[in-house]
């Protein structure tokens, strides 16, 4: 069920006991800050969202993107066969990152420069390695593509391993490549896999683009310019995760996916030196939905979810027994405009509400989110002096 603004609006008149609202600057703002506040103390059912994760879940990748509107995460839901096993565990940042080698379903949600990210560990299928990095000729030999210079290994900086393979950018379109590596057979991956590599930048570029196949002239795969990081997250200074999806790359003649033997990468930018590339791992996903709250409360007459309302014909998804909660929140933001150092009465009297109502609200209805577990079995070991 829901209720218009305009709805909102006449209990507000009321409950001012005046005549309009004409008194509140940025009506539609003030319902935004009233309904954050009230998210905040309650998560209300009318706001759980059921949606399928932009990305698939990979082994050995843990960053994923969030929808616009989340708020908390109820669940995590596997799309095909979930058993009874099929539950993850919600741990704070440092546990997650600490323990993602050893443990299994396990997520984080945490903050990326302004922005939330969900890190996930749930491990269905591993990847198929085509080249570790570890050296320039161990394995196939690795050369400059383009005007690229000094390719050779860099055993400081890496991600596994004993350690990556750098060149300097000289002009855009310069990179690396091997076209004599062990064949590797990717029959099962062919068209369907991602393929992950992990790159070291030190400056922004504009994008980065892969070849793999039988060779890199006649029988190859292109794959579509990549702009962003793996989990949509903008190219930053240091390592980046990049994703190219095969079933989005463009094929030249015939491959024979069972023997795929040559890689190349590609950087669009200016000059830069030490670019750092490390692990070309061929990955099968697996489609999740999440149940989650969402942030947003409002939504327009098309039907989309809205933080903040923008007419009187937009509605607040809310049902009878959330409602009088929200109305509270709402008379105390009304009020404190309204009549300034008079309001007190109508403050007092929606706080002292609410004192009721939120209580009651959870004890109908309590949270559903996942909990973050911090810590659970004996106690932690403490030294001694």
């Amino acid at each position: 069920m829901s209720f218009s603004l305009s709805q909102i609006s006449n209990h507000l008149i009321g409950l001012t006991h005046s005549g309009s609202l004409n008194k509140i600057r940025n009506l539609y703002s003030m319902y935004e800050r009233s309904a954050s506040r009230f998210l905040l103390k309650v998560k209300p059912l009318e706001s759980i969202r059921l949606g399928t994760l932009s990305n698939l879940i990979h082994d050995d990748v843990y960053n994923y993107s969030l929808p616009s509107d989340f708020l908390d995460i109820i669940d995590l839901i596997p799309q095909d066969n979930r058993s009874s096993w099929d539950t993850s565990v919600r741990n704070k940042a440092g546990k997650f990152d600490l323990e993602k080698a050893t443990k299994n379903k396990t997520l984080s949600i945490e903050g990326s420069e302004g922005s939330k990210v969900i890190r996930i560990n749930w491990r269905t299928r591993r990847g198929k390695t085509l080249h570790n990095m570890n050296s320039v000729t161990s394995n196939g030999t690795w050369s400059a593509v383009g005007s690229a210079t000094g390719v050779q290994a860099n055993t400081i900086f890496k991600i596994s391993g004993s350690a990556s393979i750098e060149f300097d950018l000289v002009a855009t379109g310069d990179g690396i490549k091997n076209t004599t590596m062990s064949a590797v057979d990717l029959t099962d991956e062919d068209e369907v896999a991602d393929i992950f590599v992990w790159v070291y930048l030190g400056a922004t570029v504009t994008s980065i683009s892969a070849r793999w196949g039988n060779d890199l002239t006649t029988n190859y795969w292109a794959s579509t310019a990549q702009t962003t990081q793996a989990d949509g997250t903008a190219f930053k200074v240091g390592w980046n995760l990049l994703k190219f999806s095969w079933s989005t790359a463009t094929e030249t003649g015939t491959v024979a996916p069972a023997t795929v033997d040559s890689f190349q990468i590609t950087v669009a930018s200016s000059a830069q030196n030490n670019i750092r590339i490390d692990n070309i791992i061929f990955s099968i996903g697996r489609n999740f939905d999440m149940k989650y709250y969402s942030k947003f409360l409002f939504k327009n007459s098309a039907g989309t979810y809205i933080s903040q309302p923008t007419t009187d014909d937009d509605s607040v998804l809310l049902d009878n027994d959330t409602l009088p909660v929200f109305l509270m929140e709402c008379l105390i933001d009304a009020a404190h405009q309204m009549e300034g150092s008079e309001s007190v009465f109508d403050m007092t009297h929606a706080e002292n509400q609410l004192k009721t109502l939120y209580p009651a609200y959870r004890s109908m209805f309590p949270s559903m989110e996942k909990k973050t577990i911090s810590q659970y079995g004996r106690m932690p070991f403490r030294n001694r002096l």
